[in-house]
C-alpha cells in the first residue's frame, strides 16, 4: 500500500505565531492619571494642612510660643531682601559658609591626594589625622575657635572648616581608592606626563566624588555655621537666632530657621545640581552611547 504525498505547493502552510509582546519598562512603570493626581495632592496638600494647623494654633497660643505664619513669612522676607539690618546677617553667614566650603574642599582634596601618592604619609593622614578630626565634637571646635581667635569671622570660618573637613577628605580618599591600577597603567602607557594623566584621567574620574563632597559639606556647613556664630560671632544668622531666643522674639527665631532652609535648598537646586550636570555631562553621554 503506497501513500501519496501532496506536492509542496498544495501543502498547508503553518502560519507563524505572532511573538508575544512584553511591555517595556517605560510603559510598565508609567503612572496613571489617578496616581499622578494623588501624588500631587499629597505632595502639596500636606504642607498646606501644616500651615493651616500652624495658623490655627497661633490664634490660641501666646505669640512667643507659636507666632503667626504671616509674621514669620514677613520677617523671612526681611532676612532675604527686605530690611538691611536683617539681611546683612543672612549674607554674612552665606559668605562665611561659601569660603569655608571652598577651603575645606581644597584642603581635603590635598590631604587625600597626598595620602594616595606619598605612601610614607598615608598612615599619618588616613589612620591618625582623619579619625581625630572626624571624632572631634563640634561644640569643642566652637570653643577652641573662640579661645584661639576670639569673636570674629576668622573664628567662625576656622570652626566650619575643621568640622566639614572630614566630609571632603574621606569622600575624595574613597574615590582615589576606587581608581584601579589598570586604568592608571593604561593612561601612563599613552603619555609620560603626570600632569596630563591628572587632568585627563584622575580629574574626570574624581569629578562625581568632588561634587558629592561639595554638596555634603555645603549642607553641613550651614548647620555648623549656626553653632559657630552663636559662640564666636557678633553677626550672622546664628547670632541673630541666639539674640532672638534671648529676647523671646519667636518670629525672628523661626524666620531664621526658615531662611536657612530656603537658602540651602535654593543653592543646591539652582546652582550645585545644574553645575554638576553641566560639568559631568560626559557621564550621561557615555551612558546613552551604549
Amino acid at each position: 500500500m503506497t501513500t501519496t504525498t501532496a506536492p509542496p505547493s498544495q501543502r498547508r502552510r503553518r502560519r507563524p505565531t505572532p511573538a508575544r509582546t512584553v511591555p517595556g519598562p517605560a510603559s510598565a512603570s508609567r503612572p496613571g492619571r489617578a496616581w499622578r493626581t494623588a501624588n500631587f495632592l499629597i505632595t502639596n496638600g500636606v504642607p498646606v494642612l501644616v500651615l493651616l494647623a500652624w495658623w490655627i494654633a497661633s490664634r490660641y497660643q501666646p505669640e512667643y510660643i507659636v507666632p503667626s505664619p504671616v509674621a514669620v513669612l514677613a520677617r523671612t522676607w526681611d532676612l532675604v531682601a527686605g530690611d538691611s539690618d536683617y539681611y546683612r546677617n543672612t549674607y554674612t553667614s552665606f559668605v562665611r559658609v561659601g569660603a569655608s566650603v571652598l577651603i575645606a574642599l581644597v584642603i581635603g582634596t590635598a590631604l587625600a591626594v597626598t595620602a594616595r601618592y606619598v605612601q610614607l604619609l598615608q598612615g599619618l593622614l588616613v589612620d591618625r589625622l582623619l579619625p581625630f578630626v572626624n571624632a572631634f565634637p563640634s561644640i569643642g571646635w566652637a570653643i577652641v575657635g573662640m579661645y584661639w581667635l576670639g569673636v570674629s569671622t576668622g573664628a567662625v570660618i576656622f570652626v566650619e572648616v575643621a568640622i566639614i573637613l572630614p566630609f571632603t577628605a574621606i569622600t575624595v580618599w574613597e574615590g582615589l581608592k576606587a581608581l584601579d591600577a589598570e586604568t592608571m597603567e593604561m593612561a601612563q602607557s599613552f603619555t609620560r606626563s603626570n600632569r596630563r594623566v591628572l587632568v585627563k584621567v584622575v580629574g574626570p574620574y574624581l569629578g562625581p566624588y568632588l561634587f558629592t563632597a561639595l554638596r555634603l559639606s555645603y549642607g553641613a556647613a550651614w548647620k555648623v555655621a549656626i553653632v559657630a556664630e552663636i559662640f564666636g560671632a557678633s553677626t550672622g544668622l546664628g547670632y541673630l537666632l541666639n539674640n532672638a531666643r534671648e529676647q523671646f522674639d519667636s518670629s525672628t527665631l523661626y524666620a531664621s530657621i526658615l531662611t536657612l532652609i530656603i537658602i540651602v535648598h535654593a543653592v543646591d537646586k539652582l546652582l550645585l545640581q545644574p553645575l554638576e550636570n553641566r560639568l559631568l555631562r560626559y557621564r550621561t553621554s557615555g551612558t546613552s552611547a551604549r
